[in-house]
């Protein structure tokens, strides 16, 4: 058995998985904690003692599960947050030192490689994917055997720390956090290589994505099965958008389906979602349940 974390300004994932002589993948464990490691890096340019303590406490669980399982290899990636603090390479030190982790730090290019893979593993390659994490968001599509792929810095943290001040997110706020989403899409995707009316498929990845899925079939506990390849519609979650900009962060913890760790940063995750499936002209969006971390196993492990 082998296993593959992925460490991002939000989450962190693991996957133990063991390849089958058919070259599927048999998942053993497939555990997500939301340690937000991102948090206040917008603001200070650092990681805190808080955040590290609290993503490394959670990659100290990752680590004792691989013991058990008798894992023989172990990949693991960092995002955003590790890509732009200004002190990562004192968690990336402490994470070699306690628990012997090496954690490669990836490129925007190299995170959206592994999400293409991981999709395309499941829904072909006629697909645009859109992987949306707490610093920054993945476009990806592969056309005429061309790979093209746009990585902006926004993402559901950066959001909700830059634009959504209070408990509850006012009009003023929403209006400037869909402002500084409406020009980083401008800024930054081609709608010719990303947008209809080409005929490939939306598929939507990461936690956000998800969450909201899980939302909408009120699951709980949640239940990968029923979310991979489920379908969103744009009025669904439109509709989820209205539900969540009506409740402060405390009301939003008990809704069904939505993890109480993700309640402060779904609703500016839900926007980005909406208004890049808008802005691109999708009316729905296949969600997938596996994204960076499925792509990390599948290259690490899965080659012939």
């Amino acid at each position: 058995m082998q296993a593959a974390i992925d460490i991002g300004t939000n989450s962190v994932l693991l996957l133990i998985g063991e390849r089958l002589p058919d070259g599927s993948v048999r998942p053993i464990e497939d555990r997500a904690k939301v340690t937000r490691l991102g948090e206040g890096l917008t603001a200070t340019g650092a990681i805190s003692e808080a955040a590290a303590e609290r993503t490394l406490s959670a990659l100290r669980e990752y680590m004792q599960l691989c013991d058990s399982h008798k894992v023989t290899g172990i990949a693991a990636i960092g995002t955003a947050a590790l890509r732009n603090a200004s002190n990562a390479s004192d968690f990336l030190l402490m994470a070699k030192k306690v628990m012997g982790l090496s954690i490669e730090v990836i490129s925007p290019e190299r995170e959206a490689e592994l999400t293409f893979l991981a999709a395309a593993s499941d829904f072909g390659r006629e697909i645009v994917v859109i992987d949306i994490g707490g610093g920054s968001t993945e476009f990806i599509t592969e056309l005429k055997g061309v790979r093209e792929l746009v990585s902006i810095p926004i993402g559901c943290v950066n959001l909700t720390e830059n634009h959504v001040r209070g408990d509850a997110a006012s009009n003023h706020e929403l209006d400037e956090l869909r402002g500084n989403i409406r020009q980083e899409l401008a800024r930054c995707i081609q709608p010719q290589i990303f947008a209809r009316p080409h005929e490939a498929k939306l598929v939507a990845t990461a936690g956000t994505a998800t969450t909201i899925m899980a939302i909408r079939l009120a699951l709980d506990p949640y239940i990968p099965d029923a979310v991979h390849g489920s379908l969103l519609k744009i009025t669904d979650l439109r509709d989820i958008v209205d539900m969540l900009r009506c409740k402060t962060v405390a009301e939003r913890r008990s809704i069904k389906g939505l993890m109480p760790e993700r309640a402060d940063v779904i609703l500016a995750g839900s926007i980005l979602l909406h208004d890049a499936m808008s802005y691109l002209g999708y009316a729905d969006a296949t969600v997938s349940d596996r994204g960076v971390k499925w792509g990390l196993f599948y290259e690490s492990f899965c080659k012939a």
